[in-house]
């Protein structure tokens, strides 16, 4: 049994409240807390707020702006096909040296109506779909390996391009060939899922972290931060979530007093903060490139 770590939930206005104030910034980056969680009204059921931002734009401002914060990106693939959400992934990966990670959830209250990126409208539950939406994002973002970036100025070989490979993933998402970006440094970003009522996890493998119902995190409302007992758990954490209508100044304060009796967390990526492994290389396709051949020395 082990102390839980911190961590927080960000909605759209408390997210509109950090990025407008560089004060608000640097309180939140010296938090010790493991990660927050951005836009959780796009992935808890709790439904659209008066004022929002896309989380992954958010993420790439703050990745630029922080120095320890780490932070997970709540997104739907009913608002975003798997292709598009693996690019901004790889890319906030890069960013931000690993700090971050993908949070799915419940339908995002923005999006519009439907499932537009599946390829059938019968027979399968939102669960199924975000488990077979998150299956594409990981092999997709693994689909062009960071060690095959060589540069070798010998050979003229920038990329060992063979390396490459093609994520034609067939099932109720499709997608064909590898991603345009290459893997971060730091490996996979983290994949997280917040279980409701309405949209329990999936047991398995399929994600690195399960908040809510059942998971390793559980939540804890903001206004019950002073009275938590500072129970223990079995190496899991605490997601701290304000009600609706709250500010930032208010989860921050919340936060401030449960630190000292949380987990301390140190520095670094966010896969290595929370010591999860890296997940295998999905078994994919073919390459997409033929091997690479040195050029000619004259």
């Amino acid at each position: 049994m082990s102390i839980p770590f911190l961590s927080l939930a960000l909605d759209g206005p408390q997210l509109v409240e950090l990025l407008a104030d560089d004060a608000a910034i640097r309180r939140w980056d010296e938090l010790p807390s493991a990660f927050s969680v951005l836009g959780v009204e796009r992935v808890d059921g709790s439904g659209a707020r008066e004022a929002t931002v896309d989380a992954s734009v958010a993420a790439a401002i703050l990745a630029g702006r922080t120095t320890r914060a780490r932070f997970l990106v709540a997104a739907s693939p009913t608002r975003d096909h798997p292709y598009n959400l693996a690019r901004r992934i790889a890319s906030l990966g890069h960013l931000s040296r690993g700090r971050s990670g993908v949070i799915f959830g419940d339908h995002d209250p923005y999006a519009p109506a439907g499932d537009p990126w599946t390829t059938t409208d019968v027979g399968f539950t939102r669960g199924e779909q975000i488990a077979d939406a998150l299956r594409a994002v990981r092999a997709l973002e693994q689909s062009w390996p960071y060690e095959s970036v060589v540069g070798d100025l010998e050979t003229g070989i920038f990329v060992q391009s063979n390396l490459i490979r093609h994520v034609d993933h067939d099932g109720l998402h499709r997608t064909a060939g590898p991603l345009t970006v290459p893997e971060p440094p730091t490996g996979a970003s983290v994949t997280a899922w917040l279980a409701t009522d309405r949209v329990p996890a999936i047991p398995g493998d399929e994600t690195d972290l399960v908040i809510g119902a059942g998971g390793a995190v559980r939540i804890v409302d903001a206004d019950a931060a002073e009275a938590w007992s500072g129970e223990a758990s079995d190496g899991g954490g605490l997601l701290l979530r304000g009600r609706p209508g709250s500010t930032l100044a208010e989860l921050l304060d919340a936060a401030e007093s449960l630190a000292g009796r949380t987990r301390p967390v140190g520095d670094g990526p966010l896969r290595q903060v929370l010591d999860l492994s890296v997940p295998s290389r999905p078994a994919v396709g073919r390459a997409a490139f033929p091997q690479p051949q040195p050029h000619a020395v004259l």
